[in-house]
């Protein structure tokens, strides 16, 4: 990690906690999440990985007038891996890291926050086109991500229409689907509205950057996205997400810098009733790649289905199903989870093909979820 980002998050937060610690319109608290997994595969010799992550965070909440605020979370990401297979140490991996780090400035209907944050919008629950700034995995019962550098604006009108502005910078790693990382110290900006749309909404998103091919090279390129989400209440629940990127490169001379994405998810899901109410999700998702819209290049389409039945006040139970039909091949996952007030259990089996994985994000890890195995997450929260 860079040591200066660290040493900004304590300052920061410790120069608000001295701005504001005295002021009794202030509201200061520490909190945090403890997590520790294990994993194993159904192979011999067995791969296994034990691992561990503290997200230790401060908040702040500061009221400047009756129609201001300010507020701020600073956070730390401190994690470790062991990996294994059978008894030989594969590697060893640790991390120390900010988290989040920002300051919000807010009035009755708007908003502006700056620094490191999660930014992230769109319409779809498993397979996300509009995964731009963030890394969140469907099957990762936490949904923890890193966040992005930038300033973030929003409006929010009196019809419950909002505007979105940004500008990023700073954030050289690959985000969400990206194959290659921003020009760092030149600003992406971007921005997003939101409208009502008879019983539901629909949006309207854009972002331009400087890609950045091989730090070091001087090769860049422009980047422009556009992407389109709706999503409609009538009884079951609609929705639609795109994605289409447009990148200006004029030659084949830089591999997987592809002139056009386009990425597609339908959705709808339903509450059958079952029970206590059997939640029933299903998506179509379509990620293409080539020179040209829609046709030729590669393609990847994936059918999943998401159940969840509240087996009782405590435990709940869910179960995906993904089906590549280019391949003929089946992805599935089962999880338990049992909640108390501060402590969470997970349990998660999966039975997979060895050699297949989901269109997902650059900046995930290592893929613990090929093959045929389990994983036991225990999580609590303070």
């Amino acid at each position: 990690m860079n040591p200066k980002r660290l040493i900004l998050l304590f300052q920061f937060s410790f120069i608000l906690f001295s701005i504001v610690g005295q002021n009794d319109s202030t509201h200061l608290s520490f909190s945090g999440q403890v997590i520790a997994w294990g994993i194993g595969q159904f192979q011999a010799p067995v791969p296994t990985q034990f691992g561990g992550r503290f997200v230790p965070t401060m908040l702040g909440n500061f009221q400047l007038s009756p129609k201001s605020k300010l507020d701020f979370e600073a956070s730390l990401n401190i994690n470790g891996s062991l990996n294994y297979t059978g008894f030989h140490n594969d590697t060893i991996l640790g991390q120390l890291k900010p988290y989040r780090v920002w300051l919000r400035y807010s009035g009755d209907n708007w908003e502006v926050r700056a620094g490191l944050q999660k930014i992230n919008f769109g319409s779809a629950k498993m397979f996300r086109p509009l995964m731009w700034f963030d890394a969140m995995d469907v099957r990762d019962p936490l949904q923890l991500t890193d966040g992005v550098y930038g300033v973030l604006g929003k409006y929010f009108f009196q019809n419950n229409a909002n505007l979105w502005l940004w500008g990023l910078i700073g954030n050289k790693n690959p985000k969400g689907y990206e194959l290659w990382g921003s020009s760092v110290w030149k600003p992406e900006i971007g921005g997003r509205f939101e409208m009502p749309a008879g019983p539901g909404e629909i949006a309207v998103s854009t972002n331009h950057r400087k890609l950045q091919y091989n730090v070091g090279l001087g090769n860049e390129f422009n980047e422009t996205r556009i992407g389109l989400d709706g999503k409609w209440d009538l009884g079951i629940g609609l929705w639609f997400e795109s994605s289409v990127t447009i990148t200006d490169t004029q030659n084949n001379n830089f591999p997987l810098v592809f002139k056009v994405q386009d990425m597609w998810n339908l959705g709808a899901d339903y509450t059958l009733p079952i029970g206590s109410g059997l939640g029933v999700t299903v998506e179509y998702f379509r990620y293409h790649a080539g020179d040209k819209f829609l046709v030729e290049g590669t393609t990847v389409n994936v059918v999943g289905a998401m159940l969840t039945y509240p087996l009782s006040m405590l435990d709940n139970l869910s179960g995906m199903l993904f089906y590549l039909p280019d391949q003929n091949k089946w992805m599935n996952y089962l999880s338990w989870g049992r909640t108390y007030d501060n402590f969470n259990i997970y349990a998660i089996g999966y039975w997979n093909p060895d050699n297949v994985q989901l269109v997902t994000a650059q900046t995930q890890s290592r893929n613990m979820f090929a093959g045929k195995g389990i994983q036991i997450m225990l999580n609590y929260n303070f």
